[in-house]
């Protein structure tokens, strides 16, 4: 668990870092003002990119399990079907023998 953070802290580092490298222009650097908010913004932008990848993620497995919900239910309903025809041929043939 620890791990994971530790790795999750380094990703987004690397990524502050690169935009501070990148946050140059033909004028020379930017003022490292700006250069801080753009590493924010694109720290911000990073963010909201995987967390619609992880909504994408669990929307897909919601309609996963409702389409596999949906399948069990027909299938028991088609059972107990079966079950109640079954049951009803075995009360009416008992009940025919012993008139």
């Amino acid at each position: 668990m620890r791990t994971r953070k530790s790795q999750g802290n380094i990703v987004a580092l690397w990524d502050i870092h690169d935009v501070r490298q990148r946050a140059s222009s033909h004028f020379g650097l930017l003022n490292p003002a700006s250069t801080t908010l753009l590493a924010q913004e694109m720290h911000r932008a990073i963010q909201e990119a995987r967390l619609l990848e992880l909504l994408n993620s669990l929307e897909s497995a919601v309609e996963s399990l409702q389409y596999k919900s949906y399948t069990a239910y027909d299938t028991l309903t088609i059972a107990l079907e079966g079950v109640r025809v079954a049951l009803s041929n075995t009360i009416e043939v008992e009940g025919g023998t012993d008139e």
